[in-house]
């Protein structure tokens, strides 16, 4: 018996019927992001690995999937596409600002694969270039609650920090500015190790416990400390930093952005999370993400998330600029949807066109049913009904095995008799029913399947 070959570790493959989910979700975040006036971009699978490394940090520069091609040369798979955005942006000054970008393509990481989590993935983003208000970041997540409204999904909330703010946090609790990166590390897996755990990260990673002790409660998070959220941790924030005008500067981006949300009636959908830092060091101000309770995965999952980078293009050449994204992992976004709307979303199967013919007959000159049922196969086509012809069987019960086999439920049986009457057997397989119709009358009974 020959060997079967399986993917590499943490990637897989996807048949039709996950693919018709997938093809749908893209779709429905194209529509969504053209809607709010995005535009597509599209940059290569592989960067020089300098573009790649230059601001990522160190845990993102351990995941990165890199080698060096036969010209000597040193590249890297992306790990997310704002990293080949930046370097886009730096090469094209010409492109009026702000630029209003999104992209969806396949980002690698080598990263531990578990529940929800793979080394090949999709990512769905939406980035704005060129601009230092704070309505971008308004603009994204409202941007991401009318994707998620339009998918059926309203179980979920948004946490929102932001990077001046932990940085200043930091600094006030005298952790020296060479650790900031490790303890903002250390601050991320939070959820997942708990404050002990955090506490025995930051030591392993050479901080000092009082320091870091000191950071945890610029943060509210020591044992005693009254539970803060929103405004009252702002408010916290903002007293323990009162010298510190970039940490304030922080505070005040974030009131900013609570009160529009309070305005555009999406304030309920949002919360500050002081332990909120992202993994990626070119972060410059606020980040966020979405997170939703997924009970397969015995807790909330993260499925969404971005915020600011003004540094980033600078460092690829391009003039300093304002610069915001959001993206959605599209794996967690299916998860997600399989959990709360069922995965009741894809794209529409192909209606089944049987020829009832025999031997030569289906290569017959015209008028002949092999011609006929190309011709009906087009016409539903050409009214976004997709269609596809059976070959591989004569007989009616032939066909019926095909279609039930392939998970098609549409079957229309085109032979002699009915060619000459012009009338088409349509039989539905989930309903047992069948009826005769015309051309023209199967475009209008099928077209809401093209939905």
């Amino acid at each position: 018996m020959a060997k079967t070959f399986e993917t590499p570790k943490g990637t897989r493959d996807f048949l039709p019927d996950e693919m018709r989910v997938r093809s749908a979700v893209f779709d429905r975040l194209r529509r969504s992001f053209q809607l709010f006036g995005f535009e597509e971009l599209d940059t290569p699978a592989f960067e020089y690995l300098e573009v790649l490394t230059l601001k990522a940090g160190p845990a993102a520069e351990r995941e990165i999937y890199s080698f060096e091609d036969k010209g000597g040369r040193r590249l890297g798979l992306r790990f997310d596409l704002t990293s080949s955005t930046g370097r886009v942006m730096a090469a094209h000054p010409e492109l009026k600002r702000p630029v209003y970008r999104y992209q969806i393509g396949k980002v690698w990481r080598y990263d531990r694969p578990a529940a929800g989590r793979y080394r090949e993935f999709y990512q769905a983003d939406a980035d704005i270039v060129g601009s230092h208000s704070m309505d971008c970041e308004v603009d994204l997540l409202l941007l991401a609650t009318t994707v998620l409204r339009e998918f059926g999904l309203y179980d979920y909330s948004f946490v929102l920090n932001n990077r001046k703010l932990l940085e200043a946090q930091v600094r006030q609790a005298g952790i020296p500015a060479e650790k900031k990166a490790d303890a903002l590390r250390a601050l991320d897996k939070r959820d997942k190790i708990g404050l002990d755990g955090i506490r025995q990260e930051a030591v392993a990673y050479g901080i000092d416990a009082s320091q870091f002790g000191a950071f945890l409660g610029q943060l509210g998070l020591l044992e005693g400390q009254a539970d803060l959220a929103g405004q009252g941790y702002l408010d916290h924030a903002a007293q323990g930093l009162k010298d510190d005008a970039e940490g304030l500067s922080g505070v005040e981006e974030l009131r900013y952005i609570m009160a529009r949300a309070h305005g555009l009636g999406f304030a309920d959908r949002v919360t500050v999370d002081p332990t909120l830092a992202r993994g990626l060091d070119y972060y410059t101000g606020p980040i966020f993400e979405a997170k939703a309770y997924v009970e397969r995965f015995g807790g909330k999952l993260s499925f969404a998330g971005g915020g600011r980078y003004d540094d980033l293009i600078g460092l690829y050449g391009g003039m300093p600029q304002g610069a915001v994204g959001f993206s959605f992992g599209v794996e967690r976004l299916i998860e997600l949807l399989k959990e709360q709307a069922g995965g009741a979303m894809g794209s529409a199967r192909p209606v089944l066109i049987a020829p009832l013919v025999f031997g030569t007959k289906r290569s017959e000159g015209t008028g002949s049913v092999g011609e006929s049922a190309e011709r009906i196969a087009q016409s539903l086509r050409s009214q976004g009904i997709p269609a596809r012809i059976s070959l591989a069987a004569t007989a009616p019960g032939k066909h019926l095995q095909y279609a039930e086999a392939a998970g098609l439920d549409w079957i229309v049986f085109v032979g002699e008799d009915e060619v000459q009457k012009g009338l088409y057997p349509l039989r539905q397989l989930s309903t047992r029913s069948e009826e005769k119709l015309s051309c023209a009358q199967l475009i209008e009974r099928l077209r809401p399947q093209a939905c």
